[in-house]
């Protein structure tokens, strides 16, 4: 029982969503409506500390009519800075932390009106997440995180839908779409990608691409 979780991203030609210098603006206008449409579309919105932390995101919906989605932060050690921009009133905020978090960041956010959920003792589990999420009738979630916060929810077969645009850039080194332990071959991933998508984008220099996620084995998904 989890929400419905689609993870988009843009990436350049050698699968980088930020640079060495963390510079990530790879959309072009076109690609940007489609986020926020995306954001218009689910019930909340995913990030990890490094994300929240190099991009500062505010993650609400800009470039479409729509209404914002409740910001989730994931935060082990509560180590964001307690002035960035999705602490706003602009949308609720749920930052899901364990009992590292020093308790008096805790208690100046939840002053603030930012919920904080404590929900592990060291590292949080993306499926206590989404379970927590679902118990909230949060039905639908789009993940837009870094490399290492998408790792954790592929690697569990906790994304259902891969949305990624290729854009016309090569950085050589920096953040890649996926960062992790990595698998020895084309065979050890625990999930198939099945091609669901191929657009040309309407700018006519980048592509995107959909791919559903069907995992080997279906007890997996048991969260």
């Amino acid at each position: 029982m989890r929400p419905y979780v689609y993870l988009m991203a843009a990436v350049t030609v050698d699968g980088r969503i930020a640079s060495r210098t963390g510079y990530s603006r790879l959309s072009c206008p076109h690609d940007l409506k489609r986020l926020h449409a995306m954001r218009a579309n689910v019930d909340a919105v995913i990030i990890g500390a490094n994300t929240a932390i190099v991009d500062n995101p505010k993650l609400t919906v800009r470039y479409v009519e729509g209404r914002n989605p409740v910001r989730v932060l994931i935060d082990g050690a509560l180590r964001v800075p307690t002035t960035l921009r999705i602490f706003d009133n602009s949308a609720p905020t749920i930052i899901y932390t364990s009992r590292r978090a020093p308790p008096e960041k805790i208690e100046g956010l939840r002053g603030r009106g930012v919920e904080v959920v404590i929900i592990g003792k060291e590292k949080i589990d993306p499926g206590d997440v989404l379970r927590d999420l679902y118990r909230r009738d949060i039905k639908k979630v789009l993940l837009e995180g870094g490399g290492r916060t998408n790792w954790e929810f592929l690697n569990r077969c906790l994304v259902d839908e891969l949305i990624v645009t290729i854009t016309p850039y090569v950085f050589g080194n920096g953040v890649s779409l996926i960062e992790g332990e990595g698998y020895s071959n084309t065979e050890d991933a625990p999930f198939v990608l099945e091609l669901a998508g191929v657009k040309l984008c309407e700018c006519g220099r980048e592509v995107v691409l959909t791919y559903r996620l069907r995992c080997k084995n279906k007890f997996t998904q048991n969260i």
